[in-house]
């Protein structure tokens, strides 16, 4: 049996102490997973914590009040509990959850998926919100619109257990008090707060198209709202209904007894407290399974949406008068029609399973570690393009044959080489048939790759470069990612720039002109702003051909690389994998190092490549940064020279920041003053190279457009 791959590290912040919607959502997930190492921090005490508990989740209890003074006086120690707990992920679980670890997550550069389950503090809070996390999952369709992102993952209720016979369910609301003398039940499944409506049902059965009705109401009082079931008894005696109304309290699986009821009733409304209206509505799709037709304010939400499909009565305002009218329209064919389009509508409902594997997938690759906690996975080809490598193919060689399963393989695509490099992988073959050489002379690495590409017997492919040492676990990284039930298109790996001990130009080149793999793991504000303003931040759809792997069907799509390029062709792939509508994820544990070239000259000549590609290539993104660069260091000078003093003091602001996280790397990997005191001078030439390539690569592009336009 394939070994389990290491569990994913999550900090699930919750705010309710209580089992609500929420809090039942989220268990019944990490009841159906083995994927998720979760700990737990609840901002209220309460029950949750035991249910958490017999799960074998730590939990720690930090109570934070419901006011804005209240989170920002909480933020040190949730900073320090992250600290401690140094999670892979934190999930947020609810508005206030988010609100309270956002920024300390984001001070750490945790990663953070809010799961957003209602419509709370749309207006304020909804885009901020949104803007601080790394991932935004939903429970009901259409309730993460207010954050305004694309990118939002709809993770709904998992489909309940069946639910119990009907002459069953009966029995036991029998024997909670529940008369069985034929009056048709409305049932309604929910914390007691006002904002859910309670009363507006207790009302409605005093008017007379609601006069046969009962209530049962299955549900404790919320924490918020105490008191509240005085208060609704009150109600029903005032109307003179106290008889009709049954509040049973907390019941478990309330659920399985729906079908004992003649209709569910979901009555979330406006009370300048509350969300406003229902989030994904599980009383209503617990209906539905039952075949139980249900009530719904008609508010736009999911759950009057799955009404309006035709298995409920919208109801057009929280008014007793209207639900009456809604009751007094469910006669027994209505309700039997009603129920049964509401079974047929949930036939294929994701179980908690495939629910549980969704959201793990979400948080796994918000961590950058796709596939997290999985098991096995698809057969990989590896593909490399190599160039009179006789130095160093069998080292790359010798580092990939014991990461490949029985039934991988590595193609090996020679462009011409003049060395021994071609025996060289012959003879590898020969010893291990799953090394295959392709020669196509002429090729370079583009064309290379989408030989390789072609001759790969798999559907998922994995690249690498000659020169590069993948680490041990680098092919296992790309199959876990592989390995999720909806497996990205784009599957993006990192890299280390090696550098020679006592090398001070190498170990300023490593700060700056490459990312650090452990900002991978940790972006905070200043790697994040800084990849923002300057590039160099790692970025799923911007692949390193040193470190990427890729589904064929995506590669076909994208066109393959393009040809025409020498260098910038992996940031074009994944740009034109991204174009024509594929997924591209971060795979941080898919770590090569790379040796940086063998002097200063030959790296100057590397990033004029790079900025030659760019060029030919036209892109806008790689070009205008070439172009801003290039105009700094012309305009900084002259401004210094001429402005005025704040002129000038914006001019050295600006280096600074330039300079601010090469700085930061130095440091934090004790690379010496000396590699400190280069930053700056390394900085510039690899700027001036690659814009002097750039130049060179516009001007080649509008040559060869020039004489395609004259051709025709």
């Amino acid at each position: 049996m394939t070994a389990r791959r290491a569990r994913l590290r999550v900090c699930a912040v919750l705010p309710k102490g209580f089992v609500g919607g929420a809090e039942a959502w989220l268990l019944s997930l990490l009841d159906a997973t083995q994927r998720l190492d979760v700990s737990a921090v609840l901002l209220e005490a309460g029950p949750l914590r035991g249910e958490l508990e017999r799960r074998g989740v730590p939990v720690r209890v930090l109570p934070v009040g419901p006011r804005p003074a209240d989170l920002a006086r909480a933020a040190p120690e949730v900073h320090r509990v992250l600290r401690r707990l140094d999670p892979d992920v934190v999930l947020a679980n609810g508005v206030k959850a988010q609100a309270a670890v956002a920024v300390p997550a984001s001070v750490q550069g945790v990663p953070v998926v809010w799961v957003k389950h209602d419509y709370s503090h749309d207006r304020a809070l909804a885009r901020p919100l949104g803007r601080l996390a790394t991932r935004v999952v939903t429970t009901g369709d259409g309730v993460a619109d207010a954050t305004g992102r694309d990118d939002v993952v709809l993770v709904p209720p998992p489909r309940p257990p069946d639910p119990l016979p009907r002459a069953a369910a009966q029995a036991e609301l029998r024997r909670r008090g529940v008369p069985a003398d034929g009056a048709p039940v409305l049932a309604m499944l929910t914390r007691l707060i006002p904002y859910k409506g309670v009363d507006v049902a207790v009302r409605a059965l005093a008017q007379p198209g609601a006069a046969g009705w009962r209530l049962v109401v299955m549900g404790s009082e919320d924490p918020a709202a105490p008191g509240e079931a005085r208060r609704l008894r009150a109600v029903a005696r005032g109307c003179g209904v106290a008889g009709r109304v049954h509040l049973l309290g907390q019941v478990p699986a309330a659920g399985r007894l729906l079908r004992a009821v003649d209709a569910v009733a979901v009555l979330t409304h406006p009370d300048g407290r509350g969300p406003g209206r229902e989030g994904a509505g599980m009383a209503a799709l617990e209906a539905m399974v039952a075949g139980t037709p249900f009530l719904a304010l008609d508010d736009g939400g999911p759950v009057a949406r799955r009404a309006a499909g035709g298995c409920g009565v919208l109801v057009g305002r929280a008014e007793p008068a209207a639900v009456a009218a809604a009751l007094a329209g469910l006669d027994a064919a209505a309700r039997e029609r009603l129920g049964a389009r509401g079974s047929a509508l949930v036939a294929d409902h994701p179980r908690a399973g495939s629910c549980a594997d969704d959201l793990a997938a979400v948080l796994a690759e918000a961590a950058g570690l796709p596939g997290a906690g999985t098991a096995g996975g698809p057969p990989l080809s590896v593909v490399t393009t190599v160039l009179d490598e006789a130095a160093s193919v069998d080292a790359l060689l010798d580092a990939l044959l014991p990461q490949l399963r029985d039934d991988d393989e590595v193609v090996v695509v020679d462009g011409g080489s003049r060395d021994a490099t071609p025996s060289l992988v012959r003879a590898r073959g020969r010893a291990d048939p799953r090394v295959r050489l392709v020669e196509d002379p002429g090729a370079g690495i583009s064309r290379g790759r989408n030989t390789g590409v072609r001759a790969a017997r798999h559907g998922t492919v994995a690249c690498t470069d000659a020169g590069c040492h993948p680490d041990a676990g680098w092919l296992d990284a790309f199959r876990a990612a592989a390995a999720e039930r909806r497996p990205a298109d784009l599957m993006t790996g990192t890299y280390r720039a090696a550098h020679r001990p006592g090398s001070a130009v190498e170990a300023a080149w490593t700060a700056v002109g490459y990312p650090d793999p452990d900002e991978a793991r940790r972006a905070g504000p200043l790697v994040r702003a800084y990849g923002r303003a300057f590039g160099r931040l790692y970025d799923a759809t911007l692949p390193t051909g040193r470190s990427m792997a890729f589904r064929r069907s995506a590669w076909a799509a994208a066109g393959g690389f393009p040809e025409h390029l020498q260098t910038a062709e992996d940031v074009l792939f994944g740009r034109a994998v991204v174009a024509a509508g594929g997924r591209a994820v971060l795979v941080r544990r898919a770590l090569v190092t790379w040796q940086q070239r063998e002097s200063l000259a030959a790296t100057l000549r590397m990033y004029r490549s790079y900025g030659r590609g760019g060029g030919l290539a036209g892109s806008p993104l790689l070009v205008g940064r070439d172009a801003a660069r290039a105009l700094a260091y012309v305009a900084g000078p002259l401004a210094l020279a001429r402005g005025g003093p704040a002129v000038r003091t914006a001019v050295v602001a600006g280096a600074a920041a330039y300079a601010s996280l090469p700085l930061v790397r130095v440091r934090r990997h004790r690379l010496g003053a000396r590699a400190a005191a280069l930053v700056p001078v390394v900085a510039g030439l690899r700027d001036l190279a690659k814009a002097v390539g750039c130049a060179q690569g516009l001007a080649r592009r509008a040559r060869s457009r020039a004489r395609g336009a004259d051709a025709r």
